[in-house]
């Protein structure tokens, strides 16, 4: 003889996966912030073996563009979906200053344009900011005279996260040109008249860079058939500031 009765055993999966995150890291701008590099949270469970893993990033912004920070949110999810999370911080900061190029040291005459249109700007590039500003600073050194003189210019290339670095050109200017000098005419005059140059006439003379070259002259004078006939041969010398001078002749025939 027999008789039964049912028992009911209800099984169920109400616990959620163990997670573990990866470890807080800092890293630079230019790194890649996926987890093969950052790392990748771990996850076991009482029942499932190979829980689902997943992650979901919130960026917060920084100072500048190239600092910010990503908060990874991992999920391990069970097959009973029983989840579990933690929370990975990824410092991003960019601390690495561009990379300057200066333009080459150059020479050129007191008279040229010295602004960079003329003598090279410098070129830059970085790690995160693909354009970097530049800037330039001069410090002139005088040298011999007023038209020679050495610009030392210092080049900054500055990203937007206020990393900066610099070069130095370096500019000789000089005065190597000669004043452009015009003789006054020929003369003959007679034995009597006044032979100084307020009478027969003075030379003129530019310059490059000196506004006021000085004029200066010197008398050779050659007798002739008697006391009264003589050639006075007047050469004229400009001389600008860095003492670079031409010459001309004006010939005075005294009769």
């Amino acid at each position: 003889n027999a008789s039964t009765c049912v028992q009911t055993i209800t099984v169920q999966d109400i616990t959620a996966p163990v997670i573990t995150c990866p470890v807080d890291v800092v890293i630079n701008c230019e790194d890649i912030s996926t987890p093969v590099v950052t790392g990748s949270a771990t996850a076991t469970d009482n029942c499932d073996l190979a829980p689902v893993i997943t992650f979901s990033d919130v960026t917060t912004p920084g100072s500048c563009a190239g600092n910010f920070v990503i908060l990874r949110t991992w999920t391990a999810t069970d097959n009973c979906g029983n989840a579990s999370t933690c929370v990975q911080t990824i410092t991003v900061q960019d601390i690495t200053a561009p990379v300057i190029t200066c333009p080459v040291d150059v020479v050129i005459n007191c008279e040229d344009i010295s602004t960079p249109l003329a003598t090279g700007s410098a070129t830059a590039t970085d790690n995160c900011d693909l354009a970097p500003v530049i800037t330039f600073s001069d410090v002139t050194t005088p040298g011999s005279c007023a038209g020679n003189f050495v610009i030392v210019r210092t080049w900054t290339a500055t990203d937007n996260c206020g990393n900066a670095s610099t070069c130095v050109q370096t500019i000789t200017v000089q005065d190597i040109t000669t004043p452009v000098i015009t003789c006054p005419v020929d003369l003959v005059i007679n034995c009597e008249d006044i032979s100084t140059p307020s009478a027969t006439g003075s030379a003129t003379a530019t310059d490059n860079c000196d506004l006021a070259p000085v004029i200066t002259f010197s008398d050779v004078t050659t007798p002739g058939s008697c006391a009264g006939n003589f050639v006075i041969v007047r050469t004229w010398t400009a001389t600008d500031n860095c003492g670079n001078t031409s010459t001309c002749v004006q010939t005075i025939t005294v009769q």
